[in-house]
C-alpha cells in the first residue's frame, strides 16, 4: 500500500474556518482604528488652521473682533491659507469642508461628527 503525503479536505476546512473566525474578530478593531485616525487628522488640520489664522492676524494687524463678515472676503482666506504648507485650506478626511471662522472663533469642521472639534 502506498501512502501519499498532503492535507485532507477536513484539515483545510478547519484552517479556513479558523482564519475566518480570526478575521471576524479583528474587523471591528480595524474599523475603530480607521475612525480614530480620521478624527486625529481632522483635529490636527483644525489646529493647523487656527495657528495659521493667529499668525496671519498678528502679522497683518487684524482686530481680535473680526467677525464672520470677513469670511466671504477671498483676501482673508487666501492670506490665511498662505501660512499653511501647500497654500490651501485643509479638508476633513471625511470630505467635509473646514472653515476658518472669525479671528477669535476656533475653526470648525462641517462633517457633523462631534469628535471633529478643535478647542
Amino acid at each position: 500500500m502506498q501512502r501519499t503525503s498532503g492535507f485532507t479536505l477536513v484539515e483545510i476546512m478547519i484552517v479556513v474556518a479558523i482564519i475566518g473566525v480570526l478575521s471576524i474578530m479583528a474587523l471591528p478593531s480595524f474599523v475603530k482604528a480607521r475612525s480614530e485616525s480620521r478624527t486625529a487628522t481632522c483635529v490636527n488640520n483644525l489646529r493647523q488652521m487656527h495657528a495659521a489664522k493667529q499668525q496671519a492676524a498678528m502679522e497683518n494687524n487684524w482686530a481680535n473682533n473680526a467677525s464672520a463678515a470677513t469670511l466671504g472676503n477671498p483676501y482673508y482666506m487666501d492670506t490665511i491659507s498662505s501660512y499653511i504648507r501647500g497654500g490651501e485650506r485643509p479638508m476633513c478626511p471625511t470630505g467635509a469642508a473646514c472653515y476658518y471662522n472669525g479671528i477669535n472663533v476656533p475653526p470648525t469642521c462641517q462633517s457633523g461628527i462631534v469628535d471633529h472639534v478643535y478647542e
